[in-house]
C-alpha cells in the first residue's frame, strides 16, 4: 500500500480513534468559563460561537487524553494516571500557546 509523503498508518489510526470518541460539554459551564474573562459584563456569546468553543475544547481534551495514553503506553502501562498527564502537559502547552 502506497502512502503519501508525511502520512503514516499511525496518523490514520489516531484519526480513526479521534472520530470515535464522544464528549459532551454543558453550555452553561462553557459560557461561565468564558464570562470569567469578559471585561465588559454586557458581553454575550452567540450559540454559533458557543458551538465553536465547544469543538475547540473537545479537540484539546481529546488531544490531551491521547497524549497521556501514549505516555502510558511508552511505559508499558495499561492505565493512564496523573503522572502521564503531567509528563505531557508542558509539551501540549508549547504546542497550543
Amino acid at each position: 500500500m502506497d502512502q503519501a509523503p508525511g502520512s503514516s498508518k499511525r496518523n490514520d489510526e489516531s484519526h480513526s480513534i479521534y472520530s470515535k470518541i464522544t464528549t459532551e460539554f454543558q453550555n452553561n459551564i462553557i459560557k461561565e468559563t468564558l464570562r470569567i474573562s469578559y471585561k465588559d459584563t454586557k458581553t454575550k456569546i452567540t450559540e454559533e460561537a458557543l458551538e465553536l468553543v465547544k469543538e475547540v475544547t473537545r479537540a484539546m481534551v481529546v488531544e490531551a487524553a491521547m497524549r497521556a495514553a501514549k505516555e502510558a503506553f511508552s511505559e508499558n502501562k495499561t492505565t493512564v494516571n496523573v503522572n502521564h498527564v503531567e509528563n505531557m502537559i508542558l509539551q501540549m502547552m508549547l504546542d497550543f500557546p
